[in-house]
């Protein structure tokens, strides 16, 4: 594959991927979802971040000791507590992102 063709290929990806987003904006008055999906989409954020952090999260295996997933665990727990408490996704992000890094200052 040629650097032209490498770039042709990407620049299709991307206005493919940017016409099935936008097509959500711009027709959505003319597209009436049931009740039931509409409800269902308004869970998709909290699970496509699910999908991305709890992977990350739970990582098992290999020789990953405390020092490596102490950190990992503090700030999904203190996440999860904020969570429940706020039910306010910023908040769950900025209070897992700085225990993460306070945990990992704290253990080097």
């Amino acid at each position: 594959m040629t650097g032209a063709t490498g770039w042709g290929l990407i620049l299709a990806m991307a206005a493919i991927t940017f016409a099935l987003r936008a097509s959500f904006i711009v027709l959505q008055d003319r597209i009436h979802l049931p009740g039931l999906v509409r409800r269902g989409l308004a869970y998709v954020p909290a699970a496509v971040l699910a999908a991305i952090v709890v992977p990350a999260f739970v990582q098992l295996g290999g020789d990953a000791g405390l020092a490596d997933q102490a950190p990992r665990w503090a700030a999904g727990l203190v996440g999860a507590a904020v969570a429940v408490r706020t039910r306010h996704m910023v908040a769950v992000l900025v209070a897992g992102m700085l225990t993460l890094w306070g945990v990992q200052a704290l253990l080097g």
